[in-house]
């Protein structure tokens, strides 16, 4: 009987070879096209609010670790810039729904140009057959991760 490989030790090795295949594929990555005006913390709330969409601003104060005063005002200043659209919850009115807008969707869809680009580079040192094992792998990834999603938000 072939015994199981221990799995932390393999997730450990999977997250260093992916973090420095994110690290080399930055460096050969021209410049990122980042709006002089957009700040990491901004960054961040648009991140948050484009892969969890009608997220509260208590919300986002709880995983920032931020006060709810702090992030209204960074929500203020990325509204100004049209990159954040404020709406009024249809189940309680009291609450705000925030969104990344479209004009937000594009700059931040600009921003991952250069790293898809650069990782493109890689990818294409690899033989089709591994392209597509890893093409696979990362579509049974993205199913078990679509799934988690979905238990968690059964049982919330």
């Amino acid at each position: 009987m072939v015994a199981r490989p221990d799995v932390s030790l393999l997730c450990a090795q999977i997250a260093a070879a992916e973090a420095e295949l994110h690290t080399i594929a930055m460096r050969l990555a021209p410049p990122l096209p980042i709006p002089t005006d957009l700040t990491i913390r901004q960054l961040q709330v648009l991140a948050i609010l484009r892969s969890a969409p009608d997220s509260t601003g208590q919300a986002l104060a709880d995983l920032l670790g931020v006060s709810t005063p702090t992030i209204s005002g960074i929500i203020d200043r990325v509204a100004c810039k049209d990159w954040v659209e404020r709406r009024p919850d249809p189940q309680d009115r009291r609450r705000v729904l925030l969104r990344v807008t479209a004009a937000a969707e594009h700059m931040l869809a600009e921003l991952e140009v250069p790293a898809q680009e650069a990782k493109a580079v890689v990818f294409e040192r690899l033989s089709a057959d591994e392209l597509a094992d890893v093409a696979r792998l990362y579509d049974r990834l993205r199913d078990i991760a679509r799934d988690l999603l979905a238990e968690g938000s059964d049982t919330a």
